[in-house]
């Protein structure tokens, strides 16, 4: 492809946006944890805004740069970016919850809680751009839905090593070991499964209709 300054641009800001949805939505997680009562997040220093220790270095600096840039992604609002990507995984103790079973749903959910604040924010904020014309800064806002969108749709799959899984488990539709055995495979299976054609369209259309909510509230506040 040819990546000239523009593309390199639009490339770099939607990478900053990602890397930085990424690591508040491992931030939700380690400070909902902390604040459930687990100490192991805060000991490890993942109760942080600061971005360095949630960095992963595949999931969150490599791969998504190889989305990137081969599926080149446009900051626009008529566009959802497809990517895969994460954060470092926090570590948990789930033993020091007062209730495990649904104390450690919560946690799994959090970063899915983060991404609803952020594409709420960002529907807000930009629709008041839009409605004084600065057509640029709402496209990155809404390139932050689009980004939250994707991610809120990975968590609703109900594959291991996903946070929906972890619900099935929690209400006893899926034992722990089935959980644990097939989220050694699950991630790899979903990343194989998404490059055939007809499941990226599916996924395509959902993430669409997980993103219509809050485009719909910028478009509305921009009016």
């Amino acid at each position: 492809m040819n990546l000239d300054a523009e593309t390199i641009r639009l490339g770099l800001i939607f990478f900053i946006l990602l890397a930085s949805v990424l690591c508040l939505r491992a931030y939700a997680q380690a400070w909902l944890a902390y604040y459930l009562g687990d100490p192991t997040p805060h000991d490890e220093g993942r109760v942080t805004l600061n971005p360095l220790p949630h960095i992963d270095l595949i999931g969150t600096v490599v791969l998504p740069l190889i989305f990137i840039f081969y599926l080149s992604p446009q900051l626009s609002r008529h566009s959802l970016s497809f990517f895969l990507g994460w954060a470092k995984p926090v570590p948990l103790s789930p033993g020091n919850f007062g209730k495990p079973g649904r104390d450690l749903v919560l946690v799994n959910f959090a970063p899915f809680g983060m991404s609803i604040l952020l594409s709420l924010t960002a529907a807000v904020a930009g629709g008041l751009l839009l409605r004084h014309g600065h057509l640029e800064g709402a496209n990155v806002l809404f390139q932050i839905i689009a980004i939250n969108s994707c991610l809120m749709l990975f968590d609703l799959i109900p594959v291991p090593p996903l946070p929906s899984a972890m619900l099935l488990v929690h209400k006893g539709l899926m034992s722990s070991e089935t959980f644990f055995r097939v989220a050694q495979w699950g991630g790899f299976a979903l990343i194989i499964a998404l490059n055939f054609s007809p499941v990226r369209a599916l996924f395509g259309a959902c993430q669409t209709l997980v993103a219509m909510p809050f485009a719909l509230l910028m478009n509305l506040i921009a009016q």
